[in-house]
């Protein structure tokens, strides 16, 4: 089967923070991988565009309902002919699990977090172009030349408590992407409009996917009742890219809560 590459639009508020966070949380944990100085540059650029985000919303109950939501979806799967009931069980407990772990995270920590010395004068440096010199902080540049194990360590220990949110962040984004129908569709001269059917579930995330040798890339725009897609083609990246006349096809998701 050919590699596809799938392009998401979220329908929601709540669904783009969801998706920004998980963004970040990958990111950092690519780059604590990895053991020079500019990996670990990398991890805390990520750790305060986190940290930031966090601050401005309480996910903490929205993400407990969620949880509570999906537990009560798995039950009722159990009438579903064919079922697989051990894959059931295990999601189950997973959202178990994850929902008491969330129970005891306090939501003051990202900002607690925020706060470290370290964090702190990093941030305040960041809107000054190469603020982050050595010559401009002598102490992050300490902090850079401990030895590689020691800083990947620390900063573990400070994700630490945030683990909680990052496994309730994932799972609520793989029960919506696996709570939908896949279908093939043609935008006709690169555009594609379609409603979204009321009655079904509240729709949180529109994918498409498209083979990754494809021409074309898909712009999404939508709401709670009508998205339209645009393909537009770009095979130079210095130039701007234009709306495709040819039809695509293409596969679509509809993905619901």
């Amino acid at each position: 089967m050919k590699k596809k590459i799938t392009y998401e639009q979220p329908l929601n508020d709540h669904t783009r923070y969801l998706l920004r966070l998980a963004h970040l949380f990958e990111g950092i944990q690519y780059w604590l991988k990895g053991p020079t100085a500019w990996d670990s540059r990398a991890a805390i650029e990520l750790i305060n565009e986190l940290l930031e985000l966090l601050n401005r919303i309480d996910l903490k109950d929205e993400l407990i309902h969620d949880l509570e939501h999906h537990i009560q979806g798995l039950e009722r799967w159990r009438s579903l002919p064919k079922v697989d009931n051990e894959r059931l069980n295990q999601l189950q407990q997973h959202a178990q699990t994850i929902r008491a772990q969330l129970t005891q995270f306090d939501p003051r920590y990202p900002e607690q977090l925020a706060q470290y010395s370290l964090l702190a004068s990093i941030r305040q440096r960041s809107n000054i172009t190469g603020g982050s010199a050595r010559s401009d902080l002598p102490s992050y540049h300490f902090w850079l030349n401990h030895p590689p194990k020691q800083r990947v360590d620390e900063l573990n220990d400070w994700l630490i408590p945030l683990e909680a949110l990052r496994e309730a962040i994932a799972f609520t984004l793989y029960m919506v992407r696996n709570n939908a129908v896949s279908v093939q569709e043609t935008a006709v001269a690169g555009f594609f409009q379609s409603s979204l059917e009321a009655g079904q579930g509240e729709y949180q995330l529109i994918q498409v996917l498209l083979p990754i040798d494809h021409d074309c890339y898909p712009e999404i725009n939508g709401g709670k009742q009508r998205f339209n897609i645009r393909f537009f083609e770009q095979s130079d990246a210095r130039e701007r890219a234009l709306q495709t006349e040819q039809d695509v096809n293409f596969e679509l998701c509809c993905c619901l809560l």
